[in-house]
């Protein structure tokens, strides 16, 4: 009898680990449904194995996931264009090969994306004719927004999370949100000390060429860089990026301009004044040999990238020098080793801090970047 009782809960114990099992099994390949930034769920694979990026940024954001770059299937030329004068050229060779030829500016050509086979795309959530394209060809797509009013920092931590509750990398992720944070924490402390008197009038141009000078104003990235980092922004009369005339840039008279990689020109384009049709000469900045290009990383340092903490602390360099006293190439190295496991060289650190006029090449962006 005893026998029989202990054969019997053995068999029920078997049964209900077998239960489990298929259980854990059927539930290891549901699909996960996430809330996009659109505030619209998204059900996409539990994994997906091929990913199409078409917000520029984003792929430098996934490269810190963990997750394989080889599940990248698809992303927007404008990241093409900056991933080839990067170092993430070097370090992720692969993403050259990328196909961008079903997207031009903001335009999707529906049948090319189809060909991809992607399991999910990740668009900007502004362009709603996008997210009807995928929706009809039955694509899941997951809207991502600039947040925080253009806070980067703030951006690239939401996006990062996002993407950590998409691809089961959540831990993953804790480790570099953990220090983006800790960084803006520790930079934020200190500038909010800081007199206002003590603060450089700061301009950043957005987009530069002899016909226009685009600048970044109140809500817009460069405008947070300058304002968490110590500065004042000099645009800050201006919503958003506005295109402005000399006469403006005279008036404000800043003390720092910084340039982004979105555009060709160089600080000595504007010391030896060789824009046609502008004088540069008699602006503080140019004056006094201040005028900055931003590094480019793994992506363009202005928007979200995976490298914002990085920016953060050059931009607090350059904006309270006498306070911050990071330094970039030790800082960048360790940076990429634990995040992005990878050992960068000398030269690559000084190529990422002395960008070159070619990453501008190909940044269409269709009127976001």
């Amino acid at each position: 009898m005893k026998k029989t009782v202990c054969a019997a809960a053995l068999c029920i114990l078997l049964f209900t680990a077998a239960g489990y099992s298929q259980k854990k099994a059927k539930d290891a390949s549901a699909p996960i449904k996430v809330i996009d930034q659109n505030n619209m769920e998204v059900t996409i694979p539990q994994k997906p194995e091929r990913i199409v990026l078409t917000a520029l940024p984003l792929p430098s954001i996934y490269a810190l996931t963990g997750e394989p770059i080889e599940k990248l299937v698809g992303m927007h030329p404008g990241s093409t264009s900056a991933i080839k004068n990067s170092v993430m050229s070097v370090m992720f060779p692969r993403l050259l090969k990328v196909p961008s030829n079903f997207i031009n500016g903001t335009d999707i050509n529906i049948e090319e994306l189809m060909k991809l086979r992607p399991d999910a795309v990740m668009y900007w959530a502004e362009y709603m004719n996008q997210y009807e394209l995928f929706k009809s060809a039955g694509i899941p797509a997951v809207g991502v927004k600039t947040q925080g009013g253009g806070d980067v920092i703030v951006t690239m931590e939401s996006w990062l999370t996002l993407m950590g509750d998409m691809f089961g990398k959540s831990k993953k992720v804790d480790a570099v949100l953990a220090f983006g944070k800790q960084v803006q924490k520790d930079i934020l402390t200190k500038v909010e000390k800081i007199p206002a008197d003590k603060k450089p009038k700061v301009l950043y141009v957005f987009n530069h060429s002899s016909d226009s000078i685009s600048v970044s104003g109140n809500g817009f990235y460069g405008g947070n860089w300058i304002e968490n980092t110590g500065g004042i922004n000099a645009a800050r009369e201006i919503q958003g990026h506005s295109i402005v005339n000399m006469e403006q840039i005279y008036k404000w008279n800043p003390d720092i301009i910084i340039l982004t990689t979105f555009t060709a020109t160089m600080p000595e384009d504007l010391y030896e004044n060789k824009i046609r049709g502008q004088n540069w000469s008699n602006v503080k900045a140019v004056k006094n040999k201040k005028v900055y290009k931003e590094p480019l990383g793994v992506y363009r340092w202005f928007p979200p990238s995976g490298d914002a903490p990085l920016m953060s602390m050059w931009m607090a360099n350059l904006m309270q020098g006498d306070v911050f006293k990071y330094d970039m190439k030790k800082e960048i190295k360790d940076y990429y080793k634990k995040f992005y496991q990878y050992e960068l060289t000398d030269e690559q650190v000084n190529g990422i801090l002395s960008a070159n006029p070619e990453a501008a090449k190909g940044a269409g962006f269709g009127g976001k970047h």
